[in-house]
This record gives C-alpha cells, sequence and structure tokens, in this order.
C-alpha cells in the first residue's frame, strides 16, 4: 500500500507541474476565447487589363515605322516551340519579318531549312497571361542563349509587361532599340 500511495503522490505531482507552468505553453501562446465580430464587407477586385493580343502588338510595331510584317500568327497545333496555351507559356505568338534582315544570307538559309518564320528573318512576339510568365520566359531564352557561349549571336529579348518581343541577331543594337521604344 505504501508503493501505491507514493505512486499517487509521483503522479499528482507530475500533474500540478504540468498545469503550473512546467509546460510550454505560455500565455501568449494559448489562443484567447473567440468573439463573434461581423464580416467586413468585402472589397471590391479590380481585375487586371486583359493580355493584347499577339498580331495587334505586331501590328503595333509595325505602326510606329518599323520595317515589320506579320508573317505568322500561331495555334496550339502550329507553335514550333509547342508551348502555346500551356500552363505559364505564352498565350499567343506571332512571327515577322523585317525587311532590314528578311533577305540576308543568314535569314535565306533559315527558309531553305524550313524555317520560313525563324527569328532570323525579324522575330517574335510573345503574349503572356501576366507579367511574370512573361518576365521568367524572357529570362529563360536569356540563360539559354548564354549558355550557348560563342556558338551562337544572341538575339535581342525585349519584354514589356506580359509581351516578350524577340529580334534577330542580324539588326544592329541601334535597330533593336527601335523596337523597345516602340513597345
Amino acid at each position: 500500500m505504501r508503493t501505491s500511495a507514493l505512486a499517487l503522490s509521483l503522479l499528482s505531482a507530475g500533474l500540478l507541474a504540468a498545469a503550473t507552468g512546467c509546460s510550454d505553453a505560455s500565455p501568449a501562446s494559448i489562443p484567447a476565447p473567440r468573439q463573434s465580430v461581423a464580416a467586413a464587407p468585402v472589397a471590391a477586385t479590380t481585375t487586371a487589363a486583359p493580355a493584347p493580343d499577339a498580331a495587334s502588338v505586331t501590328k503595333q510595331l509595325a505602326a510606329a515605322g518599323l520595317p515589320v510584317r506579320l508573317t505568322v500568327t500561331y495555334d496550339a497545333t502550329s507553335d514550333p516551340n509547342g508551348k502555346l496555351g500551356r500552363p505559364h507559356q505564352y498565350i499567343g505568338k506571332t512571327a515577322f519579318d523585317d525587311t532590314r534582315v528578311s533577305s540576308l544570307e543568314k535569314a535565306v538559309a533559315d527558309a531553305s531549312k524550313g524555317r520560313r518564320d525563324s527569328i532570323s528573318y525579324g522575330g517574335t512576339v510573345e503574349v503572356f497571361a501576366t507579367s511574370e510568365d512573361a518576365q521568367g520566359w524572357a529570362d529563360y531564352i536569356d540563360k539559354a542563349q548564354q549558355a550557348m557561349g560563342g556558338l551562337m549571336t544572341p538575339d535581342y529579348i525585349l519584354r514589356k509587361g506580359p509581351v516578350v518581343v524577340r529580334v534577330s541577331h542580324l539588326l544592329t543594337a541601334e535597330q533593336a532599340k527601335a523596337y523597345e521604344a516602340a513597345l
């Protein structure tokens, strides 16, 4: 019986210690009783302006005085990268000729290989649902070009909001800046 009394005393002491501050619970970590609060009115949300259409952006470049001619408006089946409409990828894409480079030897060589719409001929417009997706794509293309090192001359990558315009490396830096200004 003495063992039972001792065990009961130890058990009682342990429970008392746990309840009086030897535990990890502090007054700050114990949740306050819930009070009933009236729901606050939900603020009206604004919707972002819809992303521009890739063909419209291409036409805007031409209207700004650039020697641009729309050659292809892609859909999910004709996109050479297979990315059109996929999550976080472009939602619209076009290719265009820039007459300053489309007749150059390199551009003609690309066309003879079935790449009539290649960036060598002028460029592409890729439109994304968000600016973040556009930035991710621009960064990806830039890193891929850097990884090629001296094996290729990188194309120009321009971005404004959800629009990425890539223009031919055959253009001069001054000519590429005109695209940036037109965006």
